[in-house]
């Protein structure tokens, strides 16, 4: 889980949290939790690998604000045929666990040289949850 402190730059004209704001705070969370599985990010980039969001579906429940602590919750749900993962993720106040936004999302892992999908090699397959190769 993931901790995000709103910032005054985070507030869009109506002085809450702006609704792009959340997809970074999704993939900041995204990001820390596969590097919670063993992923070292910077390697695969390095290595000419990264994971691409094909879907972003996300339904915004209630305001944050400047001060606000939230916390990021990713969950991986699923990997369908070796190559379309699926994770969900919430946002959550820490002060009362209720729920700002969540969001379910579908990702590819893609080739950053060829630019295309491939499928989610099998070294990434064993630390990912919801692998259907378990």
């Amino acid at each position: 889980m993931l901790e995000v402190i709103v910032r005054s730059t985070h507030l869009d004209v109506l002085g809450h949290v702006n609704n792009a704001k959340y997809v970074e705070y999704l993939e900041w969370g995204r990001c820390d939790e596969l590097e919670k599985l063993g992923f070292d990010l910077w390697g695969m980039i390095k290595q000419g690998i990264g994971f691409a969001v094909v879907n972003l579906d996300i339904n915004f429940r209630r305001e944050a604000f400047v001060g606000d602590i939230l916390e990021v919750e990713t969950i991986y749900r699923e990997i369908r045929g070796g190559k379309l993962g699926i994770l969900d993720q919430e946002i959550r106040q820490k002060s009362d666990g209720e729920v700002v936004c969540d969001a379910r999302v579908k990702f590819l892992v893609f080739d950053l040289k060829q630019h295309k999908s491939i499928p989610i090699p099998e070294e990434m397959l064993r630390l990912l949850p919801g692998n259907d190769k378990e």
